[in-house]
């Protein structure tokens, strides 16, 4: 969608967000202005306008001809009046991988050579077919026993030593195939932009949903063809799990249980969702089986965070088409004791107040695509 003039006085430096999903391409143009940014620009295009909805859920982006996906890419930026040249690409969760290592402190110039070693022991392909990006996070203390009521000198700081011993550096990881990146910088070069920058699309939905928060969140973004959970602390992305419940299985399991065809049973899902009576929730058993295993996978996931390192969840923000359905964020409710609340990548920005409603809906789902034109 093309703002108003008045927000284009000014020129500034822009930058672009594309979310290549399963089931159409988002893209989003921000400018920066001191602390916050500026939205410039927005819009979202299907892959295919004419295709029945299940065909085109269950299609798959890394399968369309490049060419095909760039000509849709160029469509949307010429529609949008998108500007900007930069632009930072999603990676979907199933086609990258990422995890965090823990490295002894040492000197810079081994530290990538370390990495590379370590890395050989989580990616799953071999290291020469993938592209390693590597960022220090921080430190983590291992637990370990030390004379708490040390009093000498010589005590102390032999405690001290000790304790700088087990002081290990944090590493993401994040490796790419290099076949799947080769393909993401053909479709960019084929769209006339500059590709900056490959991300994971956990990374960017955090950015934009969060805002740079230090608190503890698990985000739970509910999309067509699978859901992504992930936890964030201290503003990093700590773990990420996929699951194979998605959007398309809520419409499958309402068009089930109403007897609906699939097109009628996503505007059902849309519209009434879960707001049935108590005796149609007890037979759509299928529908609320689903809706109850994305949960029950949240809740467990924060558990095993617990157990891990001792930290609680403090909230549970929720993305992705589904956290709007009627009765989604109720029915987690009902589950977690939580605060939990349904994600917008749009807060904080400026924009015309007009756009408010509409940002609103459409928030959850564009969260990616924001959180990428937020990165430089």
């Amino acid at each position: 969608m093309k703002l108003p003039n008045i927000f284009k006085i000014f020129k500034q430096e822009r930058y672009v967000g594309v979310d290549i999903g399963t089931s159409s391409i988002k893209i989003v143009e921000l400018s920066k202005i001191r602390d916050t940014f500026r939205l410039e620009n927005y819009g979202e295009i299907k892959f295919s306008e004419k295709e029945a909805p299940m065909e085109v859920y269950e299609q798959s982006p890394l399968k369309m001809l490049d060419e095909d996906v760039a000509d849709l890419l160029k469509k949307i930026i010429a529609d949008t009046g998108v500007s900007a040249k930069q632009a930072a690409f999603s990676l979907p969760v199933f086609s990258s991988f990422s995890t965090i290592i823990e490295l002894p402190p040492m000197p810079k110039e081994d530290m990538e050579k370390a990495i590379q070693f370590e890395a050989r022991q989580y990616v799953p392909i071999p290291i020469s077919e993938v592209s390693i990006d590597s960022l220090v996070i921080g430190e983590e203390k291992k637990k370990h026993d030390e004379q708490k009521n040390s009093s000498s000198k010589e005590e102390i700081q032999q405690a001290q030593q000790q304790k700088l011993k087990k002081k290990h550096l944090e590493v993401l990881l994040v490796a790419v195939p290099n076949e799947i990146k080769k393909k993401y910088q053909h479709i960019a070069e084929l769209a006339e932009l500059v590709l900056v920058a490959l991300e994971m699309e956990t990374f960017p939905m955090a950015r934009a949903l969060l805002k740079g928060s230090r608190g503890i969140s698990i985000v739970v973004d509910i999309g067509a063809r699978s859901t992504d959970i992930c936890i964030v602390d201290e503003g990093v992305v700590r773990i990420s799990h996929n699951l194979e419940f998605s959007g398309v299985d809520i419409t499958k399991a309402y068009s089930a249980f109403t007897g609906a065809n699939f097109v009628e049973a996503e505007v059902k899902k849309k519209v009434i969702g879960l707001n049935l009576t108590p005796g149609q929730l007890s037979e759509a058993k299928e529908l609320t089986g689903v809706v109850d295993g994305i949960i029950g996978e949240t809740e467990r996931i924060i558990h095993s965070y617990f157990n891990k390192t001792g930290r609680q969840v403090q909230q549970v923000v929720l993305a992705g088409g589904v956290s709007r359905m009627p009765g989604f964020l109720e029915r987690f409710h009902e589950h977690l004791s939580l605060p939990i609340v349904i994600g917008n990548p749009f807060e904080g920005l400026i924009y015309p107040q007009e756009l408010t409603k509409t940002l609103n809906d459409i928030g959850p789902t564009f969260a990616v695509a924001v959180g990428l034109a937020m990165r430089r």
